[in-house]
C-alpha cells in the first residue's frame, strides 16, 4: 500500500499524458470521460497555476509523442513509478529493487529490439520520469490548495489519497 500511496498521482498524470499522446491533438485535451476540451477554453476559465500544469503536461505529451512511446513502454514506466525503492519504511526493499531492475532491463531490451534505429530511446524515456514526478507534485500541490480553499470536498477519493500520501511521508 505504501508503494501506491507514494505514486498514485504520478500514475494518474502518466495516464492523462499518454491519453493526450494517443489523442494526438495539440490544441485540445481528451478527458478520461471521452470529452474533448479546447486548450483555449481551459486557459480562459482556469487560474494561472492550473493553466501552467496543463501546458506542462501538453509539453511532456509532445515529447513522448516525438519518442513514439507505445503502450508497452508506458506499462513499464508505470511499474518503475510504482516499484520505487526510495519509498520510506518499505517492508521488502530488496524485492522492490529487484522488480525495478527487472523492469529496467525489460524496457531496455524492448526499446532496443523494437526500435533499433533509436538506440537512445530507453535513456530518453528515463529522462521523462523526473519531469513526470515534478508535474505530479505540482498537481498534488494544486489539489491540496483547492481542497484547503473549499473547492474540493473532503470525501473526494483524490483528497483521501493525498492525505494518505502525506501521512506516509
Amino acid at each position: 500500500m505504501k508503494l501506491l500511496h507514494n505514486c498514485w498521482s504520478e500514475l494518474l498524470v502518466l495516464d492523462h499524458i499518454f491519453r493526450q499522446v494517443h489523442h494526438g491533438k495539440e490544441d485540445s485535451l481528451l478527458l478520461v470521460t471521452g470529452q474533448e476540451v479546447g486548450l483555449s477554453c481551459i486557459a480562459s476559465q482556469v487560474d494561472g497555476t492550473l493553466s501552467s500544469l496543463v501546458q506542462r503536461s501538453q509539453e511532456l505529451a509532445a515529447r513522448l509523442l516525438a519518442l513514439q512511446v507505445d503502450r508497452r513502454e508506458v506499462a513499464c514506466l508505470k511499474f518503475l513509478l510504482l516499484f520505487n525503492p526510495n519509498v520510506k519504511l518499505l517492508e521488502n526493499q530488496a524485492f522492490v529493487e529487484g522488480v525495478q531492475e527487472q523492469v529496467n532491463g525489460a524496457l531496455l531490451e524492448y526499446t532496443l529490439s523494437a526500435y533499433p534505429q533509436f538506440q537512445e530511446k530507453f535513456g530518453q524515456l528515463m529522462l521523462r520520469l523526473p519531469e513526470l514526478r515534478t508535474l505530479s507534485a505540482g498537481a498534488e500541490d494544486y489539489l491540496c490548495y483547492m481542497h484547503l480553499s473549499g473547492e474540493v470536498p473532503c470525501n473526494n477519493l483524490l483528497i483521501e489519497m493525498l492525505h494518505a500520501k502525506q501521512a506516509c511521508a
